[in-house]
């Protein structure tokens, strides 16, 4: 198991080397703690496309959950609704919030408990950007995070 972590610590660095502002990027990636094994979980992030192309995440893996699933949250006559969906697109040169509420990943079939402070790693696929190795840290509450002149769609 320290040698999958030590894997997954370096491809962490990989995708930082390149989430600059000139691609896209995924920033503030956390997910809540689970302290039942096997319960479900979900991840939430940033997604900044500074590209001049829209791209689409349209998959998501980690050794540490059996299947991880993209999903929205929906306001349909005064209910909430929460349904899978394909993909997550994110148009040229704007920043969509992967958030409570709105797009969201879940998290099925954990492999071990999630506490706070413990890190989750995964491996989003995107149709242009291709592969991004994200390591998000488990949390309580959201991070706070920084607001910029992009416009935010979800």
């Amino acid at each position: 198991m320290k040698i999958l972590g030590a894997i997954f610590f370096l491809l962490s660095f990989l995708q930082f080397g390149y989430a600059d502002d000139s691609g896209l990027s995924v920033k503030d990636a956390w997910t809540r703690p689970v302290i039942i094994e096997g319960r479900p979980s979900a991840l939430y992030f940033t997604l900044h496309n500074n590209t001049d192309n829209a791209d689409k995440l349209i998959k998501a893996v980690s050794l540490l959950a059996n299947s991880i699933e993209l999903h929205v949250h929906k306001q349909e006559n005064g209910i909430m609704t929460m349904e899978q969906v394909d993909d997550i697109p994110i148009p040229a040169h704007e920043t969509v919030m992967v958030e409570p509420g709105g797009f969201h990943l879940m998290v099925f079939g954990l492999t071990q408990k999630l506490a706070v402070g413990d890190e989750f790693p995964l491996v989003l696929t995107f149709t242009n950007a291709g592969n991004i190795t994200v390591v998000a840290k488990v949390m309580k509450n959201a991070p706070v995070m920084e607001h910029d002149h992009m416009d935010h769609k979800n």
